[in-house]
């Protein structure tokens, strides 16, 4: 009996460490979602610290101990813990589901305009780098804000005091410490209430926490994130000093436990989301003292970052800080998953953006570890840190401050109006009904040949033989950060069941600034964006189009607001405006014949040498003249029932004679339906023609399908003259049409596809490879579009990057510092999918 209860009292006591082993091993592992790739690159170097739950979207949810996500510092990614924290397996497996909707939502934007120039200057000249220097020592001096100890309570707490201290005892001011589920450390947060908006809120954020991997007793933390703190504080000290009261309401945020999972920045997200808190917008401070790199501040460009909020903080530097003493220099970089609590903010379906130290690669290489202390700030007294102070400054004042409507630029009451369409405005000579602002700071100019600046507009006009333009030279009067605005007429589009408006746009320098369109439905009191670029477009025009169905039934007036940049190097041009129906999916039946009367045909990508072409039969053809690529917009969804029914004709063999659909500006092989020609590319299952006029009926959708927006004309002839090819009675329909000599065919088919590819790429050469020292890349396609090459390690870091001209380019391996390994080269060039080849250096 004794021998029994012994045996039973081991079996139990096993069974007791076994189970508390197995609790050990979970409780030391929590929830959080990550790439995939850096999930399958943790697994396969430390499998028992991490184990994949389930994957989608590029997305894995995860099980991840300490130990691993501090491997994800140090060894896979370049700023960020790299993953997001979750509560649970159920929320892990949700969130990687709903990703793919964070990246591709739609909805309603907040309209950014700059109007608040005088209370913006003045703010700029109170920052102090010397403050900023201060804060960023006394966190520092807390030896470790790592989110388990007692000091980063304590920081939180001592932060709390200063802010209330620089608020002043306003009423209209709050400032609070936000407790969480998953930290012990808390987060703060202080609010100025609006004045107009309240309801409406502007929010600065960084996180306060810092780690340093396996020593977090001793995790300085100044760069990382001790600027990005003192960076927030200076500015809301800055406003205190003015006294400035918001029209919407501002909040300062220091998160808690940002690098074990953006922990603090997740729950008060979430929170907001769960009381449908209206986040006009969200910018992120998160490592501003380390100039790492050429410029001064980079704009992540992160998919889940909003690109509307990324034009407008460029359009802030271009217009505050393009010159002078508070000259800015930026440019634009991409994170990673997870980088920061900017994160948080956009999984909840907030616009973000993180303007960033430097490059990413290129930011301080001290943070995560001891060594990240302000002694180590290569420029001197957080004289970086103070340029982020003032865009955050730009950014708080402008759009919280930008409620009443207005400013320069309004519009009239509406007694120009049209309900004719299609409309079409070339500006031949005349502005015709669109007018002048007064109040602005230029005027658009008619112009017919080139700008009077080199290099910096068009040549000629895209359709017909003028447009208009606006003019840069002339340093404090057409630059730096000038202002032309032109409104049109008010259209009428009651009458339109797809409205669109559709406009070619030239933006060529090294100093362009921003072109807005804008819209406005109540007689110009308020303005929304509905399109934006900034920086240079490229030497070509360039064709936009924008949906009005949310226009539609309603009388809307537009204007082009452009504005300089800091030098004369900036001409913005505009030519072929059209408003009218878009041409959608016609549905079964309808056979209408297009009528190229109704398009603007454009050049295509790179491909468009000589250009030459013209409309012919009254509108039911397109001839196309020597070596020449066309496209006309056509917003048109091709199914799996699509058919593009034409008739073809050419006067000799070129290389290509083809047509096909496309979504974008650039060549896609497989998407060109080739009926001609000596160069074996695209698809080629109907290269049939002989002579004469032929009749294609093409089931497009088995080969393809997808929402698309152009179609493109292919007369491609290297050769350069003596060819002549028309496209006619153009017909696009699903299933069957009246016309159709025989029944449509819609089944399984396999493309033929040429082995030959088209443009600058297709010609690039390298050799020799592998190579002990030089190698040549050449380029036989004579181009005059930038061509760029970028050296990456097998490991994704770049290394280098170059500037290909036509013919051969040669380059040495050591004087690029290529030490011996295997590296990928990514080619790329305006209009072209990129190419990447790989390099063996001995």
């Amino acid at each position: 009996m004794k021998k029994l209860n012994l045996i039973i009292s081991v079996a139990c006591l096993c069974l007791f460490f076994t189970y508390s082993f197995a609790q050990k091993q979970t409780n030391d592992m929590f929830f959080a979602t990550m790439q995939t790739h850096d999930a399958k690159g943790l697994q396969l170097n430390h499998p028992k610290d991490i184990k994949i739950l389930k994957s989608a979207n590029g997305y894995s949810a995860v099980m991840l101990s300490d130990k691993a996500a501090e491997e994800l510092h140090h060894k896979v990614l370049k700023h960020g813990p790299g993953f997001v924290y979750e509560n649970s397996e159920k929320s892990a497996v949700s969130a990687i589901a709903n990703i793919a909707k964070m990246v591709n939502r739609v909805h309603q934007k907040a309209t950014f305009m700059i109007t608040q120039d005088a209370l913006v200057l003045q703010s700029l000249d109170l920052v102090s780098n010397s403050n900023i220097a201060n804060q960023i020592q006394e966190l520092e001096n807390y030896g470790t804000r790592y989110h388990t100890t007692n000091t980063a309570r304590q920081a939180i707490l001592d932060l709390k005091t200063k802010w209330e201290s620089i608020a002043g005892g306003r009423s209209d001011v709050t400032v609070r410490v936000v407790e969480h589920t998953s930290t012990a450390m808390p987060s703060l947060v202080m609010t100025i209430t609006g004045t107009e908006k309240p309801d409406e809120f502007v929010i600065l954020g960084g996180h306060a926490d810092s780690t340093a991997g396996g020593n977090n007793s001793n995790a300085p933390g100044a760069d990382d994130n001790a600027s990005g703190i003192a960076t927030i504080t200076e500015a809301a000290r800055v406003l205190f000093s003015m006294n400035f009261r918001p029209k919407r309401t501002i909040e300062f945020m220091a998160f808690a436990a940002e690098e074990v999972g953006l922990r603090g920045s997740k729950e008060i997200a979430q929170d907001y989301r769960s009381r449908n808190v209206n986040v006009v917008s969200y910018m992120q401070l998160d490592m501003t003292n380390y100039k790492g790199s050429t410029n001064d501040v980079y704009v992540s460009t992160d998919s889940y970052n909003d690109d509307t909020l990324n034009d407008f903080m460029i359009a802030l530097l271009n217009h505050y800080n393009a010159s002078g003493t508070h000259r800015i220099t930026y440019g634009t970089s991409s994170c990673n998953y997870g980088c920061s609590d900017h994160y948080s903010w956009a999984q909840e379906g907030y616009d973000v953006t993180f303007p960033f130290e430097a490059k990413f690669g290129e930011h301080n290489p001290n943070i995560h570890t001891t060594r990240d202390t302000f002694d180590r700030s290569p420029t001197p007294n957080a004289t970086h840190a103070a340029k982020f102070a003032k865009l955050a400054l730009e950014y708080l004042i402008e759009i919280s401050n930008g409620v009443t409507p207005g400013g320069p630029g309004g519009g009239g009451d509406c007694s120009v109006t049209t309900a004719s369409f299609p409309y079409r405005q070339g500006f031949e000579g005349t502005l015709g009904m669109w007018s002048q602002v007064a109040g602005d700071d230029l005027d658009w100019t008619i112009d017919s040949n080139g700008t009077p600046s080199n290099s910096t507009g068009p040549s000629s006009a895209v359709e017909g033989s003028s447009y208009i333009y606006v003019e840069a030279s002339g340093n404090g009067s057409g630059h730096p950060n000038k202002r032309a605005i032109l409104n049109s007429p008010c259209f009428d589009l009651s009458g339109l069941t797809n409205a669109s408006f559709s406009f070619q746009y030239h933006m060529q320098g090294d100093a362009v600034g921003t072109l807005i369109l804008e819209a406005s439905t109540d007689n110009g009191v308020t303005w929304s964006s509905i399109f934006s670029k900034s920086g240079s477009q490229g030497t070509d025009w360039n064709q936009a189009s924008i949906d009005l169905v949310s226009y539609t039934g309603t009388t809307v007036q537009f204007r082009f607001n452009a504005i300089t940049g800091n030098s004369w190097q900036g001409d913005i041009a505009i030519d072929d405006v059209n408003v009218g129906e878009s041409i959608v999916d016609p549905g079964p039946g309808n056979c209408d014949t297009l009528n190229f009367n109704d398009f603007a045909v454009t050049a295509f990508s790179n491909q468009d040498v000589a250009g030459n072409y013209s409309v012919v039969d009254s509108g039911a053809g397109l001839s196309l003249q020597n070596n020449t690529w066309k496209f006309i917009a056509l917003n048109y969804t091709v199914t799996s029932q699509t058919v593009i029914e034409f008739d073809f004709s050419s006067t000799s063999q070129g290389e290509i004679h083809g047509i096909g659909f496309e979504n974008d500006n650039t060549l896609t092989s497989n998407r060109y339906f080739k009926v001609h020609g000596t160069q074996n590319y695209g698809v080629t299952n109907y290269d049939n023609y002989t002579n004469g006029t032929e009749r294609y009926v093409i089931p497009v959708g088995n080969y393809y399908t997808g929402v698309m927006d152009r179609l493109v004309f292919v007369n491609d002839n290297d050769a350069g003259s003596g060819n002549t090819s028309v496209f006619s009675n153009v017909k696009i329909y699903e299933g069957t049409c009246g016309s159709v000599r025989s029944a449509v065919t819609f089944e399984s088919i396999t493309p033929i596809l040429g082995n030959q590819e088209e443009g600058v790429l297709s010609s690039i050469k390298m050799n020799p490879n592998p190579t002990k020292d030089s190698f040549t890349l050449s380029i036989g396609y004579d181009s005059t579009k930038n061509t760029t090459a970028v050296i990456h390690t097998i490991t994704g870091s770049k290394v280098a990057e170059l500037h290909l001209n036509p013919g051969a380019n040669s380059f040495s391996a050591k004087k690029l510092k290529l030490q011996s390994g295997v590296y990928l080269i990514k080619i790329e060039t305006d209009g072209e999918e990129s190419v990447t080849k790989k390099i063996i250096i001995k």
